[in-house]
């Protein structure tokens, strides 16, 4: 019984990713414009509280968004979901501050 509830709910966790993923898609943009203030100073757990702080109004909205458009999510999802594209959004930002230096070092 219990390898069966763990292969169906590795299932949902699979829809919850590709959901997490499609959300981060439509929301980058409109945060990487909140996070303007982020500078190259700040360490890097710094940094991802800004993100995370900057980013939170956005992911709520389309994870609202999401919820309303699709009645088969569980609510009990839904903090899964807010940690998986809040962590996504930063690991994104965080590298294009990457990508950003290594070109302004060039």
């Amino acid at each position: 019984m219990g390898l069966f509830n763990w292969n169906f709910r590795s299932g949902d966790d699979e829809q919850l990713r590709g959901l997490a993923v499609r959300i981060v898609q439509r929301s980058l943009d409109e945060v990487l414009q909140r996070v303007t203030g982020l500078t190259p100073q700040m360490l890097p757990a710094e940094a991802r509280g800004y993100i995370r702080t900057r980013a939170a109004k956005v992911v709520t909205r389309e994870i609202a968004a999401a919820y309303a458009a699709d009645p088969r999510l569980r609510s009990a999802d839904r903090t899964r979901l807010l940690s998986l594209v809040t962590d996504s959004l930063i690991a994104a930002i965080a590298e294009q501050r990457r990508t950003q230096r290594r070109t302004l070092a060039a």
